[in-house]
């Protein structure tokens, strides 16, 4: 290539120029600003038709750039209770709190929020799943993964996200108190139910299921959560046949992943905390939630 020393010292200038801006911290989209606060968010990569109110708090000591945590709200889609609940672990550990609502007009019943409204359509961009993924990309200042909480209905959402967004950034999921549970089974002849209650009949399958195995979950069980009468509780064949409550029903869970991770040598990377004195609480279960993630006591 053939240049005179103007162009090769504009040349050299770009080059330069480039480095630099490659070096520094991407912009979001909508950057999070210190103290609570809350914005609309209009899902372009999915359902922007379905525009979602985000709640967020950012510690006065924190950047834009620290750890991202998901906060997914129960079945009152109360938002902005849940990025309550973690303001002061966000305090303590130096979090960004991001908490989406997923509204009863836009996200109807438990098929549209709990089980990510995945047999609405076939388009995996417009499960509201992928809104997770899709709200990181826009809120993101150069983190490469974050973390996701959800309580009850929330549980209930981030368990499934596992196996309908196999390829999450999510360094680890922590669900507490789901009223009941999709089993990893896959396979038609030997699920008792299908989906929702199994993978099996599902959008998705072996694959997904060992893809989810090998991501960190943390199942919290509040040993208080034993009302067989609760009236969120589902009382359908296939959520009785997991147990009476969320404690039995969530050990039924477990059980039947680690069965199954076991007898096809998959990788395992799921956990099993029970918290003592606690029933169906989001507040004490976040906190429960924090210790056991960021570390207790600091």
């Amino acid at each position: 290539m053939n240049t005179d020393k103007h162009g090769l010292k504009a040349m050299m200038g770009a080059i330069v120029l480039g480095a630099i801006t490659a070096a520094l911290p991407a912009m979001a989209a909508t950057p999070v600003p210190s103290g609570k606060w809350s914005f609309v968010f209009t899902d372009a990569k999915g359902r922007a038709d379905r525009p979602m109110r985000v709640y967020t708090y950012r510690p006065r000591q924190c950047d834009e750039s620290c750890p991202i945590q998901f906060v997914m709200h129960g079945v009152n889609r109360n938002a902005s209770d849940y990025r309550d609940y973690w303001e002061l672990v966000a305090d303590r550990h130096g979090l960004i709190v991001v908490a989406p609502e997923f509204t009863k007009a836009n996200w109807p019943r438990g098929a549209g929020y709990n089980r990510g409204d995945v047999d609405a359509t076939d388009d995996r961009e417009k499960w509201a799943f992928a809104a997770i993924e899709h709200l990181f990309d826009e809120v993101r200042v150069g983190q490469k993964d974050y973390r996701l909480f959800g309580h009850s209905a929330g549980a209930q959402f981030v368990h499934r996200f596992l196996y309908f967004v196999p390829a999450n950034r999510a360094s680890v999921v922590i669900a507490a108190n789901a009223g009941w549970y999709t089993l990893p089974e896959w396979r038609e002849d030997k699920a008792k139910f299908r989906w929702p209650h199994a993978v099996a009949g599902s959008k998705v399958g072996e694959k997904e299921v060992r893809q989810a195995f090998s991501k960190r979950m943390v199942l919290l069980i509040a040993e208080g959560d034993v009302d067989p009468n609760d009236p969120n509780l589902d009382k359908t064949d296939g959520s009785l046949a997991q147990g009476a409550n969320r404690v039995e029903r969530g050990e039924t869970f477990f059980s039947a992943a680690t069965s199954l991770a076991r007898e096809h040598g998959m990788p395992f990377a799921w956990e099993l905390s029970y918290i003592p004195g606690v029933a169906h609480d989001g507040a004490r279960m976040s906190r429960a939630a924090a210790d056991l993630v960021y570390g207790a006591g600091k």
